[in-house]
């Protein structure tokens, strides 16, 4: 794809299709709801002359976690967000957490999170990569991860600003695939446990939804300023 001035966001509603992401309490399933807060993102962005914007997905289908980095790197992406609900089997667990890669787990619970998102590989098909694709993805992990840890600092405290009712539990590192094969600063956004009483509530809220977004936009739009894109 031809570059322009323009920086290029790709955002990524996790999930779709016949994956329809983790448990619920109750309301949207996983996959609506990310392409939800994915929308009210996209309008922030596009109201900005300094961005350009893509969805890997901007209905309800299904795409491998490979081609959702594909996407973004066949079209040159200048920073790629992925949009989740986390899920437990404990109802007292809440709040949202911001990933950036990394290919050991900043915890425990970062480890688990990345097995369950890296777990819908079991429905796609089979594809090995080749040595310089591995290749390429090992120079990009190493060049966009202090990027991606960026990134997702702003995003935690942005977040954390505008939807103050979600707990904010922080930034973290954890080997996710789809932030593994992406070439641009990247991160994965848990933006509550829908297993959650009170995170559920909010998640089906309109507002809080579009509070989400604003405080990923506004993320966004300081990591651009720190940048000198803007």
């Amino acid at each position: 794809a031809p570059k322009t001035d323009k920086k290029l966001v790709v955002i990524d509603p996790g999930h779709g299709g016949k994956d329809p992401g983790g448990t619920r309490k109750k309301g949207l399933t996983e996959k609506a709801l990310n392409l939800a807060i994915a929308k009210e993102l996209e309008k922030l962005l596009t109201e900005d002359p300094v961005f350009d914007v893509l969805l890997t997905r901007a209905s309800d289908y299904f795409l491998q976690l490979g081609q959702r980095s594909e996407i973004s790197n066949k079209n040159h992406a200048d920073l790629f967000v992925s949009i989740h609900a986390n899920a437990s089997r404990s109802k007292r667990d809440n709040g949202f957490e911001v990933y950036y890669m990394s290919e050991t787990a900043s915890d425990p619970w970062a480890a688990e999170v990345a097995v369950f998102e890296n777990a819908v590989l079991a429905w796609e098909e089979k594809q090995a990569d080749d040595t310089a694709t591995l290749l390429l993805r090992s120079l990009a992990r190493t060049e966009y991860l202090n990027e991606g840890s960026k990134l997702a600092g702003l995003t935690a405290k942005h977040v954390g600003r505008e939807v103050p009712m979600i707990v904010n539990r922080g930034a973290r590192q954890a080997p996710f695939y789809v932030l593994r094969g992406t070439y641009a600063p990247a991160i994965l956004v848990e933006s509550g446990f829908m297993t959650s009483p009170n995170d559920s509530t909010h998640l089906n809220d309109k507002k809080v939804q579009k509070n989400i977004a604003k405080g990923l936009y506004k993320a966004i739009d300081e990591y651009a300023r720190q940048r000198g894109w803007k």
